[in-house]
Parts: structure tokens; sequence; C-alpha cells
């Protein structure tokens, strides 16, 4: 689960704590909370995501606002990772962890807690929805710290194992992707929420707990007595009442709050892992670095860019991360073409997160070292390229839907052999003393792609089941020609020293 502290693996530790090569030892404690970390906020992320969409309904969310949910814990990473970053170069990692990991637990907990109230709840003048807001919110903050995990490893590991720590990284993220749908599922029911208006829910209330049934057909008509009928609450009707119901049992449905476990598991694993780091995490961060004299300077970011390496690859991260997104924030929907229910759904998920942690935590991490990061790159993103065309013949039927479950693997094992290696480039291309910005730069971008790639992808959606997948294809293959030329860059470099 983490990496081995051995010296073959290029972790050889002196007994004062400096490694031969100027990097910091790590004990197994340190990274473990280095791989709790990311695996919480990713477990976190995974939870509440698919569930967002029933949260939203439950509190009568609109489009918009429902929109602004999901995209609002991305959006906190964007602004905040840097300014993690950066602090952390300068204060140490071990505080800026504990500190995420306290706000995770914090966020987790009122999220469960104000999930699993009724559509009139109210607390200090704020209704369910804002309060739902202020928690993602706070969980994104929190969650921004993954470039600070970065560091520690960036922190630990020499320049040509710098991938292989990544890749664990890669593995945590995989692995609580994996177990947030999981558990995701085993606390919602197949059962869809809908979308009422306060007079329709005031016409729930008065129905009697007969055994009369209803069919979809009825029960819109019920809906149309009390007020307008929105496109969810439509939709919902025909999925809910499939087959008809006792009105007890839709009354039951329709009136039961979702479950605030997944929130309440999410902030009782933080804790778990705060613990953990009081206890066992070590500072990573070499004594004496010039950036604790320095301070959060953002504009070291913008001298970063006026490098063109540095900025190739925030440029490769930025669109290949895009197109993941894409490809993300729309599968589920894609799914509901072939039939899929939100059980279905989550497990499809968790197949995902199952074979990224895989992908990253046994062949990437083995395989780097080997090849080298860029090669690795572009070897991912011809896999991603060709996995997203073959998503798209889905969309047009040329496929079947049950070929996704072949399909998905490709996209996957392609996404986890080109992110840790542009994450080990964007380390390597950055000083000790740096790290914990110029990491936290790499993570804002993947943040900002985060919220564009699901937007368009979404909308594009909408005009064709296909398209997304192609213009994730075409981003990819940009990602690539970016790669091309870091690689052309090295090599000019390499030769020029050769001849020097």
């Amino acid at each position: 689960m983490g990496l081995q502290l051995e010296e073959k693996e290029g972790l050889a530790v002196s007994e004062q704590g400096q490694s031969e090569q100027g990097t910091v030892s790590a004990g197994r404690g340190t990274l473990l909370v280095v791989f709790l970390t990311v695996f919480i906020d990713l477990l976190g992320f995974g939870i509440v995501l698919p569930l967002l969409p029933r949260y939203g309904a439950w509190f009568s969310a609109s489009g918009w606002q429902l929109g602004a949910l999901m995209a609002s814990f991305s959006a906190m990473q964007f602004l905040f990772a840097p300014m993690w970053g950066g602090l952390s170069d300068r204060v140490g990692r071990r505080p800026i962890l504990m500190l995420g990991l306290l706000g995770s637990a914090w966020s987790y907990g009122l999220f469960g807690y104000v999930s699993s109230q009724g559509r009139e709840f109210q607390w200090l003048g704020l209704g369910a929805l804002p309060w739902l807001f202020i928690a993602r919110i706070g969980a994104g903050i929190a969650g921004a710290t993954i470039s600070t995990a970065q560091a520690v490893i960036a922190d630990c590991t020499e320049a040509k194992n710098r991938g292989r720590g990544m890749a664990m990284i890669g593995a945590a993220f995989g692995i609580g992707f994996t177990f947030g749908p999981l558990i995701g599922a085993a606390c919602v029911s197949d059962d869809n929420a809908v979308a009422l208006t306060s007079q329709q829910l005031q016409l729930m209330r008065g129905w009697e707990d007969s055994q009369d049934v209803l069919g979809a057909a009825e029960f819109l008509q019920l809906l149309k007595t009390a007020g307008p009928v929105d496109e969810a609450s439509a939709a919902s009707a025909g999925l809910l009442l499939a087959e008809p119901l006792p009105k007890s049992r839709l009354k039951a449905i329709l009136m039961t709050p979702p479950s605030g476990l997944p929130g309440y598991v999410a902030c009782g694993l933080s804790l778990l892992a705060l613990l953990l780091a009081a206890l066992k995490l070590q500072e990573s961060r070499r004594a004496g670095s010039s950036a604790a004299h320095r301070g959060f300077r953002p504009g070291t970011v913008l001298r970063h860019l006026g490098n063109p390496r540095f900025s190739l690859i925030l440029g490769a991260v930025f669109v290949t991360t895009f197109g993941f997104a894409q490809f993300e924030s729309t599968l589920s929907l894609l799914t509901q073409k072939f039939g899929y229910s939100s059980r279905w759904n989550y497990l499809l998920y968790a197949y995902v997160g199952f074979v990224l942690s895989l992908g990253q935590g046994l062949l990437v991490r083995r395989l780097l070292p080997r090849i080298g990061e860029t090669r690795m790159a572009l070897t991912g993103i011809l896999l991603m390229t060709v996995g997203f065309c073959l998503i798209a013949l889905t969309g047009l039927s040329v496929l079947p839907g049950s070929a996704l479950w072949a399909i998905l693997p490709i996209v996957v094992i392609g996404f986890s052999s080109v992110n840790p290696s542009l994450q080990s480039l964007l380390s390597r291309a950055a000083a000790a003393d740096e790290q914990g910005m110029v990491l936290g730069t790499g993570q804002s971008l993947s943040s900002l792609a985060r919220i564009l790639g699901p937007a368009l992808g979404i909308a594009l959606l909408r005009q064709g089941a296909a398209l997304p997948y192609f213009l994730g294809a075409g981003l990819i293959l940009c990602g690539g020609l970016l790669v091309t030329q870091i690689r052309l860059q090295s090599d000019s470099a390499a030769d020029s020293e050769r001849r020097a």
C-alpha cells in the first residue's frame, strides 16, 4: 500500500534523516498518513458525488444550483491548492496535512447531518441547501491539501524514482474512488427521488396509507392537481412507477430523506487519519529550506510559467484531466441509455476506481522507472484515445452497452499511466523548496479542468451521446503533442550536454 523504504527504491536513508541525494527520510507511518489523506479525500468525493442529484431533488434544488453544488468542491481546490502547497513549503507539510484532515472531518460530518434532515430544516437562519453548499465548500478547501501530500513524496524520493511515489498517490486516489461508490451504493436503493413543489408535498402528506395502487400516469395527474410538474418529477415518476405501487409505499419513498450515513462514514475516517497523523506523521520538509524565509509568494508560479518546459507540462496536465473529467461526469448519464439503475451506476464507478488503483499501484509503479515519464505518458495517451473512441461507438449504438465493462479498463489504465508521469515531470521541473507551490499549481489546474470538463461534457451529451468522447479523444491527442514536445526538449538538452 505504500512505498517500500529500501535502498533499491531510491530511499537510501542515513541515520541523520537525510539521504545521500538530499531527500528527507520518511517512515512507514508518514507514508501511511499520506496515503490515507488522499484516500479519504477521494472516498468522500466518491461517496457524495453520485448522491448529489438525489440530495438536490430532495431539497428541490434547481438545475443551476445542483450544478453549482457539484462544482463547488473542485472550485475550492482550484483556488486553495497553490496556497496550501506554498504554505507547506513555508511552515512544513505536517501541520497543513493535519489541518486538511480536521477540515474534512468537520465538512463531511456537517454534510451527513444536514443531508439526513427534512425539507423544512433550518439552522442559524439558513436552510438545508445553503448548509450543503457550506459543507461541500469546506470539503473542497480541506481536500486541496493533496498537493501537500504529493510534496511529501517529492521530499522523500530521488528524482529518478519520483514517478513511483506519484503512482502511490494515484493508487490511493483509485482505492478511495472504489470504496466511495460502494459505500454510497449500500446507502441507497434503486428508488429515485422526485423534486416536488411545496403544494405537491402538502398533497403527499394528505394521502391515506391505503393499499390503493398508482401507476405513473395516475401519479402525475395527482401532482398536476397541486401545481406544475417539472421534468425531474415526470422522469422519476416513470422510473418509480414502472410497476404500480401502493400509496403507502410511494409515500414512504418520496417523503423519506436521503441517508446521512455516507457523510458520517467519511467524517469518521477523516478523524481516524487525523489521529494517525498526530501519532505517526513526520515532517518531511528539509530544515533550513529557503522557502521558510521567503514565505508564500504566488509570483513564483508566474516565474515558472516563463519556463517553456514547465508550461508544456501544465498544459498537458490540464487537457488530459479535462478529457478524463468529461468521461467521468457523463458516464452515469450515458448508462441511462442502457437502462442502468442508480445502484448499477455506483458499481460501475467502483469498477473504474478499482482498475485505477490496480493500474497505478501495480502496473504503472513498476513500469514507469524502466521506460521513463514521457514514454509512459505517451503510452497512456494512446490508450485513452482508443478507449474514448470505443465509448463513442457505444453512444452511437455501434457497440452494445455491455461493451463498456471491457472498454473502461483501456481508458482508466491510460489515465493511470498519464497522471503520475506528468506529476513526476512537474515535480522534477521545480526546486526542492518549491515543491508544494508547483505541485499545488498542477492540482489547481486539474481542479479547473474538473469544473469545466463536466459542464462541457454534459452539454455535448444532450446534443449527441458520442460527442463528449470524440471531443475527449481530440483533447487527449493535444496532450500527446505537448508531451512529445517535452520529450523533444529533453532529447535536445541531452544532446547538448553530450556535445559539451
